[in-house]
């Protein structure tokens, strides 16, 4: 029999819990606002309640269009606020937790009504920040029924007013609402605290983020799309510990990038890149569109990257791409952009006069035995008297434009059932450089810059049982790209170097040459005489690339073994192939040994050779045809343990993973 003593401190022990458990939600509940409004419509008020609160309103859309009066209230409670908001409004409101539903005055119950009639509501699922959530899941909870927020945020569904909402996010606490009578609601995401819970891919499988002993950074693939065609390009500021060198701006061209500096174990330098559990390289991974990525984790330390030896050395960057799901209706996104490129900054040259003095000047200040520019050559070239007797050449502008248009679209579907769930993606991207398209100006073809991408991704789950998987993967990569034989470096150089004033870009057509007459410079000694526009065009190449990654993967759950086994199988093939086809010609050097002028003004030029064999070279296209390629056969088999007893998780892996690589060796003819 319990004492009197006992007795009082079990009443006492009682009532301070349900004093806790009372005072618990009136605390949170006490939201304090502050607001200052003038003269405006019931929903404005609402908007800035829920910044300033962890409140949702759900009201039919007809009772936001209500004119409520001026308002201001400092630090004041929610009911104070609702009461002075709806005071002489015909409008209820009733809490529950942390929903607020809004009716018109009258109603019995606001929120059950027409139980037994169908609709469809619309409504939209916003993050903490107002910023709208894409692919959240809205279930109506005890069906199988279901809806995924698009690219806005926004849903429609098929409700009666008895049946409840469950919406769920990774990251984001879940959610189950009831309808009621309201045909328009917006949902406000709470950031789950219980974050560790989640899970990181860390090599061949996933851990937990409170488990996890290495340096891992994790970002989701919309973090990526930014209006840039280079993958690579977008990984900086976007991921810790990563460094992103972009060395050129040449379309098609890649940036370095890598994770925690550079080590020096086998002479690499970049870091292991595993695409759905397949090994590519940079260069593939530059060209994989942001749409198709479901995340990123990258493995910094020797903790995180031990299981992959010396090849982690760099660091290791493991890339998931996105899966179908379980929905009634495929979800179809469509993206068309535009992109216009300058150059951020563009060198200043001064004109040709202005150059001649500055020679001048510098032969008289450094003592050189050049010969200088004459006071006639001077003045003619200022005067502008003749562009072959007095050039005046801005090499820079001859060659590039100040602008460049490019184009991407990418459109791509999402879908499924519980037998089989798809997703499959289509993106062409477009580019053009800044280079003018002078080899037009003098020949047949053209050698502008132009590169063309196509990219196919496909991912395709099956679910042969409650606890089998058999995916299949495969990402195609096509590039096209037609160039100048010159590098961007020496047409950039050649630029920046040749004189504006010692040749013209060619000499006129005297009747009898047939080939093209290009100006060079007679100070320089053969083989160092330069003539950009020349060297521009005369010639071409066109590259083409494939990349085919394809991968077949069976998991089987051994739960019938003993709980938290499983095996899982990988096998993989990647073929990537170059062929660039080239066509090259010479082209013939003159220099200007004397002119005359008659007495209509009419020039006559007499022009020398100046080729290095002292004779006319030949000037038809020479065709040229390289091959190279690769291929990777690669296989991976685990079992692997994972179970939790309590507060502890246990881990166990076992994988052997051979690979057979194959390189084709380069012919060119």
């Amino acid at each position: 029999m319990e004492s009197k003593h006992s007795l009082r401190k079990s009443k006492l022990f009682r009532a301070l819990l349900i004093l806790l458990l009372i005072a618990v939600p009136v605390q949170w509940a006490a939201a304090q606002l502050t607001l200052s409004t003038p003269r405006t419509t019931l929903g404005t008020v609402i908007k800035q309640i829920q910044s300033q609160s962890k409140y949702q309103f759900f009201y039919n859309d007809k009772l936001s269009t209500i004119t409520v009066e001026p308002l201001k209230v400092k630090d004041a409670s929610l009911e104070q606020v609702l009461s002075t908001l709806l005071k002489d409004k015909a409008v209820s409101y009733k809490i529950e937790e942390n929903i607020i539903y809004l009716s018109e005055k009258g109603d019995s119950n606001p929120v059950q009504q027409q139980s037994g009639k169908e609709r469809t509501i619309t409504g939209q699922v916003v993050d903490a920040k107002g910023e709208p959530l894409i692919g959240v899941s809205i279930l109506v909870k005890g069906t199988t029924d279901g809806a995924i927020t698009d690219l806005d945020g926004k849903f429609s569904i098929g409700v009666t007013s008895q049946t409840q909402l469950e919406i769920s996010y990774i990251g984001y606490k879940t959610q189950t609402l009831m309808v009621g009578d309201l045909g328009v609601m917006t949902v406000k995401m709470e950031s789950d605290n219980e974050m560790l819970d989640e899970v990181v891919v860390i090599g061949a499988g996933t851990q937990k983020k409170v488990s996890v002993t290495g340096s891992i950074a994790t970002v989701k693939g919309t973090t990526l799309k930014l209006p840039s065609s280079s993958l690579t390009s977008s990984l900086a500021g976007k991921l810790s510990g990563i460094v992103s060198v972009t060395n050129s701006g040449e379309p098609g061209s890649t940036s370095d990038f890598y994770i925690r500096g550079i080590s020096t174990m086998n002479g690499a330098t970049n870091p292991l890149i595993i695409l759905d559990g397949v090994e590519i390289s940079s260069g593939d991974l530059d060209n994989l569109d942001p749409e198709i990525i479901d995340g990123f984790s990258i493995l910094k330390d020797a903790t995180a990257t031990a299981m992959y030896g010396t090849r982690g050395a760099n660091g290791v960057m493991i890339i998931t791409t996105k899966s179908g799901r379980n929905i009634d209706k495929p979800i179809i996104n469509f993206r068309v952009e535009g992109q216009i490129t300058s150059p951020t900054s563009k060198p200043k040259f001064v004109d040709g006069a202005t150059y001649m003095d500055l020679f001048n000047e510098s032969l008289l200040n450094g003592g050189s035995t050049e010969s200088p520019y004459s006071a006639e050559e001077i003045a003619g070239t200022r005067a502008g008297l003749n562009p072959y007797a007095y050039p005046n050449v801005n090499w820079y502008d001859e060659l590039f434009k100040d602008q460049a248009f490019n184009q991407n679209f990418n459109v791509n579907i999402r879908g499924g059932g519980k037998r089989v769930d798809y997703f499959s993606s289509v993106t062409v991207n477009h580019e053009t450089g800044m280079i003018k398209n002078r080899s037009k100006d003098f020949f047949s073809y053209n050698n502008n810059i132009n590169v063309m991408r196509y990219s196919f991704q496909n991912n395709i789950n099956a679910y042969l049982g409650k606890d089998s998987r058999l995916s299949l993967r495969l990402n195609v990569q096509l590039r096209k790209t037609k160039q100048p034989n010159i590098s961007m470096n020496d047409l950039f150089a050649g630029a920046i170097n040749t004189s504006p004033v010692e040749a013209p870009i060619y000499f006129p057509d005297d009747g009898v040459t047939t080939h093209i007459k290009w100006g060079v410079n007679d100070r320089l000694k053969p083989g160092q005489q330069q003539n950009p526009v020349a060297q521009l065009a005369s010639g071409y190449q066109d590259n083409f690339r494939s990349t085919v990654v394809a991968a077949l993967e069976f998991e089987q759950k051994l739960n019938f073994i003993t709980e938290g086994l499983r095996f899982k199988a990988l096998a993989s093939f990647k073929n990537w192939s170059s062929t660039t086809n080239s066509a090259s010609a010479g082209w013939n050097k003159y220099h200007l040994q004397d002119f005359s002028v008659d007495d209509n003004g009419v020039y006559s030029f007499v022009t020398r050779l100046q080729n290095e064999s002292g004779g006319e070279v030949s000037t038809d296209l020479k065709p040229g045809v390289a091959n190279s390629g690769d291929r990777r056969f690669y296989f991976q088999a685990i079992m692997d343990y994972n179970r939790t007893f309590g507060k502890h998780d246990v881990n166990a892996m076992f994988i052997y993973n051979p690979v057979s690589y194959t390189h084709l060796r380069a012919h060119e003819t």
